[in-house]
C-alpha cells in the first residue's frame, strides 16, 4: 500500500502529465511533434529579448509559446513519460526527435558527428556540451529501461557516437585559452559550445561519459574526467550553489561507473556546499545563477533546487547517507508545496521558473532564460517531476545506469 507521501509525489506528477497535454507546450498533444522549450508570461525588456533570441512563438490566451525544440528538453520530456507509463506519449516524442526534427547530425563531417543542433530555428550548427550530455545519458537511459525502443531508434548507436565526439572536444577545450574571453573555454575549432569551466556545462559531460563507459569502455573517456575532477577539486568552492548541484552529477555517475575514491570526495565536497546553504526554515537553496534573479528568499526553479532535488537523490543513492536522502525529500516537499495550482490550463500542475517566498507566490522577476516568467519543458518540469516519481520509491538517476 502506498503512503500518503507516495501518493501526494505521484499526483503531483501527474498533475504535471496533464499539465504537459493541456497547457499548449505540445501541439498536438500527443507529443508527434515534439515539446516546445517553455511558455512565457514575461513582459518588458525580458519578453523583448526573447523574441529576438527566440524567433519562433505562438501567441495564446495567457502567455506565449516559445516554439524551438531543444533536443534536451524533448529527451527529458519523453523520459518523463515513459517512466510515468505514457509509452505512447514517450514514444511519439522520440519519433519527432530521430525521424522528424533533423536534429541529429547523421552525415555532415563539418560539424560533431552525432551530434544535436541546439534547436529547428537556428540555422548554424551549436552544438552545446551541457545539451549533448542529455542526448547521450538519456537515449541510454531509455535502451536499459525500454529494449523494444533501442531496437525502433538505435539508440545506443548514436549515443556512443556522440560520446565519441565529445570525447576530444572535451580534451581540446578543457582549459583552452582565448586572450579576448578571459575566464571562459571555447572550443578552439569553435564546433562546440558552453562554458566548460562551469559545471553546469563540464560535470554534465562527465556524467553522460561516465554513462557512456558503461556501453564503451573508452579510456579516454575517463581521462577527461580525472582531469575534470582533478580542477573542480581546486575550484568548485568558488562557484555558485548552483553549480554544486551539477558537480555533484558528474561525481555520483563516475563514482557508480568507476568507484573512485576522489569521485566520492568531490561528490561530499559538493553536496556538503549545497547543504550549508539550505535555508533551515524554508528549505530552500538561494537563488545565485548569473542568468536568473538573485535572492535568497527565491525558489529558482530553472537552475537551483531542481537539480538540487536530482543531485541529493543521486548522493544519497551512491553513498546512502541519510543528510542527502533528508535533503532529496525536502526539495520534494517544497516543490510538491509550490506546484502551480491555477485554474488555467496554462498553469496549472506546471512548476515556473522562480517562486517568491516572501511574498507566496510565483514571482522575483525576469531575465529571458530565467526567472518567474518562463516555465520550461526540459530543465525545469520534466526533471522535477521526473524527480518525483523517482522519490517515490527512493530512487535516482542512477537507476538507469547499467
Amino acid at each position: 500500500m502506498r503512503s500518503e507521501n507516495q501518493l501526494e509525489l505521484q499526483t503531483a506528477a501527474e498533475k504535471n502529465l496533464t499539465w504537459f497535454r493541456r497547457s499548449g507546450i505540445m501541439q498536438p498533444a500527443d507529443g508527434s511533434w515534439g515539446v516546445a522549450e517553455r511558455l512565457s508570461v514575461a513582459e518588458g525588456p525580458a519578453l523583448e529579448k526573447m523574441k529576438i533570441s527566440f524567433p519562433a512563438w505562438t501567441t495564446h490566451p495567457s502567455g506565449l509559446v516559445l516554439e524551438q525544440r531543444r533536443a534536451d528538453c524533448n529527451f527529458e520530456t519523453a523520459l518523463l513519460f515513459l517512466a510515468a507509463g505514457d509509452g505512447e506519449t514517450g514514444k511519439n516524442i522520440l519519433d519527432y526527435l530521430y525521424f522528424r526534427s533533423g536534429l541529429l547530425n547523421r552525415y555532415d563531417e563539418r560539424f560533431p558527428r552525432a551530434g544535436w543542433n541546439w534547436s529547428h530555428i537556428k540555422w548554424e550548427s551549436m552544438v552545446y556540451f551541457d545539451d549533448n550530455a542529455w542526448c547521450i545519458f538519456i537515449p541510454l537511459a531509455i535502451a536499459r529501461a525500454f529494449p523494444e525502443l533501442e531496437l525502433r531508434y538505435d539508440l545506443k548507436h548514436w549515443a556512443v557516437l556522440l560520446a565519441e565526439s565529445m570525447t576530444p572536444a572535451m580534451h581540446r577545450t578543457f582549459g583552452a585559452e582565448n586572450p579576448e574571453e578571459k575566464g571562459t573555454w571555447r572550443d578552439p575549432e569553435g564546433k562546440w559550445c558552453g562554458r566548460l569551466d562551469l559545471p553546469h556545462w563540464g560535470s554534465l559531460a562527465v556524467m553522460a561519459l561516465a554513462r557512456a563507459f558503461q556501453e564503451n569502455p573508452n579510456p579516454a573517456y575517463e581521462a577527461e574526467i580525472r582531469r575534470y575532477h582533478a580542477y573542480l577539486a581546486e575550484n568548485l568552492a568558488n562557484f555558485t550553489v548552483s553549480e554544486a548541484a551539477y558537480a555533484v552529477f558528474g561525481a555520483a555517475a563516475a563514482c557508480r561507473v568507476f568507484h573512485h575514491a576522489d569521485d566520492e570526495a568531490l561528490l561530499h565536497h559538493a553536496a556538503g556546499l549545497m547543504l550549508e546553504k539550505i535555508d533551515p526554515e524554508s528549505g530552500n537553496l538561494p537563488a545565485e545563477h548569473y542568468e536568473a534573479p538573485i535572492g535568497k528568499h527565491l525558489v529558482d526553479t530553472i537552475y537551483t533546487v531542481n537539480w538540487a532535488f536530482l543531485a541529493f537523490q543521486m548522493a544519497a543513492a551512491v553513498t546512502g547517507a541519510a543528510r542527502y536522502r533528508n535533503a532529496a525529500a525536502g526539495f520534494a516537499e517544497l516543490l510538491v508545496k509550490i506546484q502551480d495550482q491555477s485554474s488555467d490550463p496554462f498553469f496549472n500542475g506546471c512548476w515556473r521558473g522562480m517562486y517568491d517566498l516572501n511574498a507566496g507566490r510565483w514571482g522575483g522577476g525576469d531575465c529571458y532564460e530565467g526567472g518567474s516568467g518562463s516555465i520550461y519543458s526540459g530543465w525545469t518540469n520534466a526533471p522535477i517531476a521526473l524527480g518525483l516519481l523517482l522519490e517515490e520509491h527512493g530512487g535516482s538517476l542512477l537507476d538507469f545506469f547499467e
